[in-house]
């Protein structure tokens, strides 16, 4: 997919606002882009770039099939200058390379595109560093910040950008594009619930992991809506040697979290996606034996325990608690 089709797919309304301010020559001088992963906010800053580099542009939009566009998307233009975290942050000396680029010319043109990624990893002193651009830029340049957390960026950078908002995906949209890629119903319809990227979506359906955590998540949910007391044992014996970090604990009490949201949805017969679609008829059968009230209280004794595991309280406890206000 090209990339001006994949915006169109992910930000309609966004390429058609940014295709207006390119026409018009009104694209400013720094942008903060703001989204959860996969919204298109790298493809949009590229496509940004191209059109301020493309050799047949028309009307101020890029033809993305020139040289200069192509080496663009390629990652491969000597004027467009990508930075993304170094380990788990963005460090002064990183900030101070790029200002040190922002001072020079363009190596092929006057123009100067910079495009960094997850700008809330900054430190910051590299944070603090980058403000001098944003208040004096410096020749025609260029900036796109992006961020999944914008509440983590420096009020002060937030201040001198341009704020852009990328929608997240609905799930239909989503739903469709994963079953194009070759995924079953039932698979894209758990994904789609954790999920709003589609590249997410499919690197967690490639993940053995992942496949196993479902299987097992599945199986810890059967026991205790069966009332089986092997669902205590259950959480020594195979949850933990699975699930071993917090990351991990956070994707367990979401798989479980769902397959309480489905059962509630099938009392109410709401209509929306279920996570666990493939197991609609066992679904069906489990929420005979709860009333509304009760699913309620289930709901709310996993999303206690989501808080507790968020405040670092011994993963195992909470899960065997968990296990004993479930099976009350």
């Amino acid at each position: 997919m090209r990339i001006e089709e994949k915006l169109n797919w992910l930000q309609p309304v966004l390429v058609k606002q940014f295709k207006k301010t390119l026409q018009q020559k009104q694209l400013a001088h720094a942008y903060l882009f703001e989204g959860v992963s996969g919204t298109g906010k790298k493809e949009m800053s590229l496509w940004l770039a191209a059109s301020l580099l493309c050799q047949e542009s028309f009307d101020g939009l890029p033809c993305g099939k020139c040289q200069n566009c192509r080496r663009v998307f390629d990652h491969q233009h000597p004027d467009v200058i990508e930075i993304v975290p170094d380990g788990l942050s963005i460090k002064v000396e990183q900030v101070r390379n790029l200002k040190a680029e922002f001072s020079k010319s363009g190596v092929e043109s006057s123009q100067k595109i910079f495009i960094v990624e997850d700008i809330e990893k900054m430190t910051t002193g590299a944070s603090n560093s980058l403000l001098k651009f944003l208040e004096e830029p410096e020749g025609s340049a260029v900036a796109f910040l992006l961020t999944t957390a914008k509440n983590r960026v420096l009020p002060t950078i937030l201040s001198r950008c341009q704020l852009v908002h990328f929608q997240s995906l609905t799930k239909k949209k989503l739903m469709t594009e994963l079953e194009t890629k070759g995924l079953s119903v039932n698979q894209a319809s758990l994904l789609v619930q954790l999920t709003n990227s589609l590249e997410e979506a499919l690197e967690m359906n490639g993940n053995e992991w992942f496949q196993e955590a479902k299987t097992i998540a599945w199986k810890w949910f059967s026991l205790i809506t069966s009332r089986d007391n092997q669902s205590f044992i259950y959480v020594q014996t195979t949850i933990m040697p699975h699930f071993k970090d917090r990351d991990a604990h956070r994707m367990l009490i979401e798989l479980i979290l769902l397959a309480y949201r489905d059962v509630m949805m099938l009392q109410y017969n709401a209509f929306d996606v279920l996570a666990y679609k493939r197991y609609e008829k066992e679904l069906n059968q489990i929420k005979t034996a709860y009333t509304g009230s009760k699913m309620i209280q289930s709901i709310e004794a996993i999303l206690l325990s989501r808080k507790k595991l968020e405040s670092n309280v011994n993963a195992q406890g909470v899960f065997e608690q968990l296990v004993l206000q479930l099976m009350k």
